[in-house]
């Protein structure tokens, strides 16, 4: 994988869910899932006479078996009360209490459409204590019992819809379509399952970094959903997003825009603007969306990081003029504005970073013109023009160690190995806890053959940022290198089963399996191809 040197990325990533509007007495809520699945029979009056048992997919549950018993007869008076009184709790909302009482109703049921409708309503109250497997199982009863009960497709969609079986949904609202031809309930469901499917789709390539596909499902998303107040806004706000991460800000300010026009409350929509104004250096009207964010949100610890970048660029240039009290005011701006995103987000490591930056720029520790310098060298591909200026950064502040970190990679890319070595490790020297230094180090040592202090730093990298996934990536390569076939498999099976769509592991899997028959067959495998796309990870 690429070497990352980035410091700061203005923007925010969430996990949006979209919600279902109340068109029934039973609805959809996305993301609750359920893996159970049946053996069970029913005589006529639908009694389970065999077992209920979880889908063997984790740790096994309890086997739950309902068993029938003798009943007692009822007159057709008697049947009538009860069914009242089943109805009248139903009705007030009373589902704990009904629940009983509908037993009971199936219990003496002795005709069809009796059945069904019991059926029916006790599937409802099982959706609403979430129990979906068992509403699920009512429901197709009272389809066996009735199969032309309009209303229980459509309950039925809804408990698929809430398991994220969107093909099951559709077809079970399609069904209620069929029925009533052109009904706007039914008309409603579909087009809701099939904007949501792709909607979600959308959200797992934009994961994926797959970004091309990604607008094309969310753009097949807002074709069903663009009415639909509960779900249209955030359809765009993340096709807006989406763009920014192309880095068209045109169609990402046209979405982020639609977003907020919909959803005026929608804070994130505002940050995400603001990022695109910033990345046009139009400073006044990023502060003026970020600020918009706040009044919406006022502990949003991005709004309030990327306000403190904004005013801490705006001390660089004012100190770049000449103007030290100018630039100095900015950068207190910016500290109140960090400190405010910590408080917000205790864990927010680019903000913490940020913070002690300035407060070192303040206190004369990191002269700010090295800071600037470092950002600047990151915005050209040319690795000699890089390290021209990582050398100049390091002139302005000798203890900077991510200028070091920096300098070793575009070394190690231009050919200069050793050269890039001995900078990461002055790198380490700085600032021991500094875990992209050790992973670089590692993967550097690694292209060296030196196996055992590869292997050192990539733990120690590992040990500092337990979440490091270049890191993990890089132990894989170098145990690959290694030939130690084993625990090179072992790794990327980890990182595979984390992620069953990391590219990267999939990649060095592949690459593991090759150079093991290479082996097998007699051949060599000491050859390591340097590349860029496969290097440690980055630093600030």
């Amino acid at each position: 994988m690429r070497i990352k040197l980035s410091l700061w990325v203005v923007g925010i990533t969430v996990s949006v869910m979209i919600g279902c509007s109340s068109r029934t007495a039973v609805q959809p809520e996305p993301g609750i899932k359920n893996n159970t699945t049946a053996s069970a029979s029913t005589d006529k009056h639908g009694h389970t006479t065999e077992t209920l048992a979880e889908e063997k997919k984790g740790p096994s549950e309890p086997v739950i078996t309902v068993v029938s018993v003798p009943k007692t007869v009822l007159s057709a008076e008697e049947k009538i009360e009860l069914r009242a009184v089943g109805d009248s709790l139903y009705e007030k909302g009373d589902f704990d209490e009904a629940l009983p009482v509908w037993v009971k109703i199936l219990e003496h049921a002795d005709d069809n459409p009796t059945i069904a409708a019991a059926h029916y309503v006790l599937g409802t109250l099982f959706y609403q204590r979430q129990e979906y497997f068992k509403a699920e199982l009512e429901f197709k009863r009272a389809i066996e019992s009735d199969s032309t009960l309009i209303d229980v497709y459509r309950e039925l969609g809804f408990v698929y819809f809430v398991k994220g079986d969107y093909d099951k949904a559709r077809a079970s609202f399609e069904t209620m379509l069929s029925y009533l031809p052109g009904d706007s309930e039914a008309v409603h469901w579909v087009d809701y399952t099939i904007g949501t499917q792709a909607y979600e789709e959308g959200l797992k390539l934009f994961t994926d970094v797959s970004y091309d596909k990604a607008i094309e499902k969310f753009q097949s998303a807002i074709a069903y959903l663009e009415e639909d107040t509960s779900a249209n806004y955030k359809i765009h706000y993340f096709i807006g997003k989406t763009y920014l991460e192309k880095l068209d800000y045109d169609n990402a300010l046209k979405h982020l825009s639609k977003a907020v026009s919909l959803r005026p409350e929608m804070h994130e929509g505002y940050t995400e603007i603001g990022a695109i104004f910033f990345s046009r250096s139009d400073y006044p009207k990023a502060i003026g969306f970020f600020q918009r964010a706040l009044t919406y949100q006022p502990s949003s610890s991005k709004a309030l990081n990327n306000l403190g970048y904004v005013y801490f660029t705006l001390g660089n240039q004012a100190l770049a003029g000449g103007d030290k009290n100018r630039s100095d005011e900015f950068y207190k701006k910016a500290v109140t504005y960090f400190e405010q995103a910590l408080v917000a987000d205790p864990a927010m490591a680019g903000a913490r970073y940020n913070l002690d930056h300035v407060r070192k720029i303040l206190s004369g520790a990191r002269k700010a013109t090295a800071y600037t310098l470092l950002q600047a060298a990151l915005k050209t591909e040319n690795h000699a023009e890089r390290i021209r200026t990582y050398y100049k950064a390091i002139e302005q502040d000798p203890t900077y160690d991510d200028a070091y970190v920096n300098l070793g990679v575009a070394m190690f890319y231009h050919g200069q190995a050793d050269s890039g070595m001995i900078m990461t490790e002055k790198a380490i020297e700085i600032n021991a806890y500094n875990a992209q230094a050790h992973n670089n180090l590692g993967y550097m040592l690694g292209t060296a053959h030196r196996w055992e202090e590869s292997l050192k730093h990539i733990f120690l990298a590992i040990q500092i940022k337990r979440d490091y996934t270049d890191a993990y990536v890089n132990l894989g390569y170098v145990y690959m290198w290694k030939e130690d076939f084993e625990s090179s498999r072992k790794v990327w099976l980890q990182l595979l089963k984390n992620n069953p769509d990391n590219t990267m592991a999939r990649k060095g899997l592949a690459e593991m399996e090759r150079r093991e028959k290479m082996v097998r067959s007699g051949e060599t495998t000491t050859h390591i191809e340097i590349n860029e796309d496969r290097a440690g990870g980055g630093s600030n």
